[in-house]
This record gives structure tokens, sequence and C-alpha cells, in this order.
């Protein structure tokens, strides 16, 4: 006979098996890409890969850090993108002082890319899933990899979709490369 779970313990379980299968989802799209096996890849890609976002910060000896933030862009070979983040949630079992962190991962955005030169490329928004108002839209983004780290890239975008308009930077850092095993 099975012993009554309470509740707590069912919520756990329950976040433990999405975030299985987000990850199992997640795992899938880096390793196999979505193209068929039999597609030819006419390039490479330098963008393949799972990056991480990055904030970037000044040290007290002026030297630049990084941190991690719990954001990711997977890359693939054919040229699709898949946005995903985590948030920490607190998981308080009842009648009990300890509260244990589960992090629970989704993606936010998907869609393909154009590389357009060397260092631009054009981001077709399909679906974004936390401001609807960006589906089907493009991004113009322009990029460059750290001379000293390749594995360091740096990203400019603008919201109004001219030059004029204000670029916002971002930074990622690759934390896996396409196909890594």
């Amino acid at each position: 006979m099975k012993r009554p779970v309470n509740k707590v313990q069912s919520l756990k379980e329950n976040f433990s098996l999405s975030i299985g299968k987000v990850m199992l989802l997640f795992a899938a799209i880096l390793f196999f890409g979505t193209a068929p096996a039999h597609a030819q890849v006419k390039e490479k890609n330098p963008l393949a890969g799972l990056w991480q976002f990055m904030e970037e910060s000044t040290r007290a000896d002026g030297q630049k850090a990084y941190i991690g933030k719990q954001i990711y862009k997977t890359i693939t070979t054919d040229n699709r993108y898949f946005v995903m983040l985590g948030i920490n949630i607190p998981l308080k079992e009842a009648n009990s002082e300890k509260t244990d962190m589960s992090t629970v991962t989704f993606i936010t955005q998907e869609g393909e890319i154009d590389m357009t030169s060397d260092n631009t490329y054009l981001e077709y928004i399909n679906k974004h899933y936390l401001d609807k108002s960006l589906n089907n839209t493009i991004s113009n983004l322009r990029f460059k990899f750290n001379e000293k780290n390749p594995n360091i890239l740096y990203i400019e975008y603008n919201i109004s979709g001219n030059d004029d308009g204000n670029w916002i930077s971002e930074v990622w850092m690759r934390v896996m490369p396409y196909g890594a095993r």
C-alpha cells in the first residue's frame, strides 16, 4: 500500500519532473539540433552553441568581471535559436522551518537567425512568450567576439529598428559549443 505524500513533497516531485522535461528538451535541442539528419549545413555558424547571459561589472582593481545570470540562448547550426529563463522559487514544507530552493526553467523566445555579415545578423522572433508584441518581428544585431576569449560575445541591438535609435549592449558567454559531448 502506498504511503500518502504530503502536498509539499508532491509539489517538489512535480517541479522536478517539469524541470527534468525542460532539461531533456534543452539537451535534445543542443545536441541534435532541429535539422533532419540528412540536412547539410552550408557554412559553420560561429554563434552556434549554448550561451549564458552575463552581467559585466568592474572590480575595485579595474578588471572586468562577469556574473552569470539564469538566462540562456541556444543557437543551432541550422540557425534556430531558443532563449530560456530560470527562476528560483522557494519550497517550504508544511510544519517545518526548512526551505528548499528549486529552479523552474522555461523558453521565453524562439526563432531563426540569418547571418548578414561577419559581424551582423537578423533575429526573426517567431514567438516571444513574455512580450507578445515582439511575435513575428525582426531584430538587427551587431556582434563581436572578445579578442582574448572567443567564448565571450558582445551583442548590440536597438528597439527602434533604425541606426539612429538607442543601441542596447549585452554580454554572453559560450558555456558549451554546439554538439559538445
